[in-house]
């Protein structure tokens, strides 16, 4: 049955969006919308629905913007979020026609570098028909915070002391005060912003969030260094860093995951626990700080929408959970 698809705005149509989304068992969805398409929209977002022949919305995906810089470039990226078909229409051609439209439009009206996202294995096959390419792997790294262990790598890594202090407040001065600190550097990353932050940070999606600022040790009065959010899921001894940037010129990655290592490790927590791709140069850092690999894993696809577009080599990513579509 053919469907007419059309790119739409997204706070303009969010009842039939909401509605399409509650049927489908998502109840915490339109809290989600509200929190984050609103923003979205406003920096150049948009949805794409697919209706059936009554005219009612039975498919639907979005495009966030996403900034990525590092000292040589500033380029747009669209991320894919929020793809979903009623049962009846759920199909592959359906899902394939909706992202290459998806595709298409983005091209011809300019404004964006290049479309991503970290599909899971249902969809992943649908994005490689519409024309991604698969260009890492977002890998779960686990390290285990045993005190001997712990020391051991302290010795190799040979981090400069920072001291830790947890802020549970979105808009708390001293985090503002580390994303200014945080200018690009070598590495190729997302762009933070408070305003970003908001719009995932809230509900169901990630509870027990707070955010961890760090500056050096030996000088209480220096300007902070590096930021992490963090999260802590219910009853596991387990810390998610789940967003980190830092001052590439100022501090090492050792010096920030072993300060965070320890401050964890004081409040009882028996695992650090971050997502990056494994083929990056933070993954390799990582290692070096001790830890390993785990299981969980989710592919990243990236499909250029701009003839002209250069990006780095995905050894040159810092990618985390926060830049990709799963929360």
């Amino acid at each position: 049955m053919a469907l007419e698809i059309e790119r739409c705005d997204s706070v303009a149509h969010e009842g039939e969006i909401k509605a399409l989304f509650l049927r489908n068992g998502y109840p915490a969805f339109p809290a989600t919308f509200d929190r984050a398409y609103p923003a979205a929209v406003s920096a150049g977002g948009a949805s794409w629905v697919a209706r059936n022949e009554r005219g009612t919305v039975v498919g639907h995906q979005a495009v966030f913007p996403r900034v990525f810089w590092d000292t040589q470039r500033a380029v747009r990226g669209a991320l894919f979020v929020d793809n979903l078909f009623d049962p009846t229409h759920r199909n592959f051609w359906s899902a394939v026609e909706l992202c290459r439209r998806t595709l298409a439009d983005l091209f011809d009206a300019g404004g964006f570098d290049f479309a991503y996202t970290d599909p899971t294995p249902a969809s992943y096959a649908v994005l490689r028909a519409a024309g991604f390419k698969t260009i890492g792997t977002l890998q779960r790294f686990a390290l285990p915070l045993h005190a001997p262990y712990l020391e051991f790598r302290r010795l190799l890594s040979r981090p400069e002391p920072l001291a830790v202090a947890r802020v549970d407040g979105l808009r708390d001065a001293s985090v503002a005060e580390a994303l200014v600190a945080a200018a690009p550097g070598a590495q190729f990353r997302g762009k933070r912003s408070l305003e970003l932050y908001a719009t995932r940070l809230g509900g169901e999606a990630m509870p027990g969030w707070h955010w961890l600022v760090l500056r050096p040790e030996r000088d209480a009065g220096a300007p902070i260094a590096a930021l992490v959010l963090a999260r802590c899921p219910p009853d596991r001894a387990v810390l998610n860093v789940v967003d980190v940037v830092w001052d590439e010129a100022r501090l090492s990655v050792a010096s920030v995951m072993h300060a965070v290592a320890r401050a964890a490790r004081a409040n009882g927590v028996k695992t650090l626990s971050v997502f990056t791709l494994v083929e990056s140069r933070l993954a390799r850092s990582l290692g070096r700080c001790g830890f390993v690999q785990r299981n969980d894993s989710l592919p990243v696809v990236l499909h250029p929408t701009h003839q002209d577009v250069t990006l780095p080599p995905v050894q040159d990513w810092l990618f985390t959970a926060f830049d990709g579509s799963g929360w």
